[in-house]
């Protein structure tokens, strides 16, 4: 045996490992240099396409999967309700009233409206101000959860109507109770990455506003006793006359949405 060629060989035979190994370092290091820079490009591509949001909730907490069923109210529970003419649904889980009077709203109308349920609705303090629809006469509140409101939640509802003065003259209400919490709390999508979700599925339009950001309880399918209620980001988006209600799941990014012309 040669051991001089013998020797050439395997070193260049290691000459050759060594090159291959440090291309795929490099390969790699820069693919991840590459994720990085594709992660935090985001807020310019934001910025680029005109879309404005203020500051967001620094939720960084864990949250839990909550479970919950429709409240049977009863009939004495109805004999606290005064001035009003009340009756219960077949199912016995809405409250259907008729007031003997109509109810003025003052120049402090969300006080007022406040005062009126805290005062003339049965559990008044669990519901959270939603909106307040004058072309329809409508004011809506819903349910809430460990200070958190349930979006759009049919079995925890509470619905005003006006008449054409403006004045409260009736209203529907459903409520959700024995709360229970699944399972350990997990962590959950910070508002931006939530955002991120929504610019990268083209649900957020050049030009649009982002408001009313908030972090609540969605459940998908309501029309059942017993309802699962998971963590979910709230977003207003506001793009010329077209606004939208969008949802997403805090735990896995899942999108939900509605849409109406403002």
């Amino acid at each position: 045996m040669d051991w001089s060629k013998t020797k050439s060989i395997f070193i260049a035979v290691f000459l050759i490992l060594d090159i291959f190994l440090l291309t795929v370092f490099f390969n790699k290091h820069s693919a991840s240099q590459f994720e990085m820079i594709k992660e935090t490009s985001i807020e310019d591509k934001l910025e680029t396409d005109n879309i404005q949001y203020g500051k967001l909730p620094n939720q960084m907490n864990k949250e839990p999967l909550v479970t919950a069923k429709a409240k049977e109210f009863t009939k004495t529970e109805l004999t606290l309700l005064t001035n009003q003419e009340v009756r219960l649904s077949e199912s016995q889980v809405t409250v259907i009233s008729e007031l003997d009077k109509p109810v003025k709203l003052g120049e402090n109308k969300e006080e007022d409206i406040r005062s009126f349920v805290n005062n003339h609705v049965l559990f008044g303090d669990k519901y959270r101000l939603s909106s307040i629809k004058e072309k329809e006469k409508q004011i809506t509140f819903y349910q809430h959860y460990d200070d958190k409101k349930m979006f759009e939640n049919i079995n925890g509802k509470l619905e005003l109507k006006l008449n054409g003065s403006g004045e409260i003259v009736s209203y529907e209400q459903t409520l959700l109770e024995d709360f229970h919490e699944n399972g350990k709390p997990e962590n959950v999508l910070p508002a931006f990455q939530a955002i991120q979700t929504l610019y990268k599925n083209g649900l957020i339009k050049p030009n649009s506003k982002i408001s009313n950001v908030e972090l609540g309880y969605y459940t998908v399918v309501q029309l059942t006793e017993s309802q699962v209620l998971s963590p979910t980001w709230y977003f207003k988006i506001k793009n010329k006359d077209k606004e939208e209600e969008l949802y997403v799941n805090a735990y896995d990014g899942s999108i939900y949405q509605t849409e109406k012309d403002s």
